[in-house]
């Protein structure tokens, strides 16, 4: 992929062990794990009326340089939105570059 695509930036982020309290319990969060550049398109968005309330969502399909390390447990933040990888990561051409499908609520910032 050439690097003149690669225009946005995108930070992969993870659900991890960042402290303990004092009685030795994991305190969890999502921790920033690489900050990488991505080619974002947007796909189709949709709106849905449940409990008398409209949600919406934002989906994104981004490209990345390929790594090895991301998952589906890994959430993207973008533009200060985060980000819920609703697939496995998809490997395009021969490791060179990872497919990912995403997907925002529209009522969070």
């Amino acid at each position: 992929m050439r690097a003149g695509k690669l225009d946005r930036r995108l930070t992969i982020r993870r659900f991890a062990e960042i402290g303990r309290t004092p009685l030795n319990e994991p305190i969890l969060d999502w921790v920033d794990v690489a900050e990488v550049w991505a080619q974002q398109r947007p796909d189709r968005g949709s709106e849905r009326f449940a409990a008398a309330q409209i949600n919406g969502t934002a989906v994104m399909t981004f490209h990345i340089r390929h790594r090895s390390d991301v998952t589906i447990k890994d959430r993207l933040q973008y533009e200060g939105r985060d980000y819920e990888i609703v697939a496995p990561p998809r490997e395009v051409g021969r490791r060179v570059v990872l497919e990912i499908d995403a997907i925002a609520r529209a009522d969070e910032p």
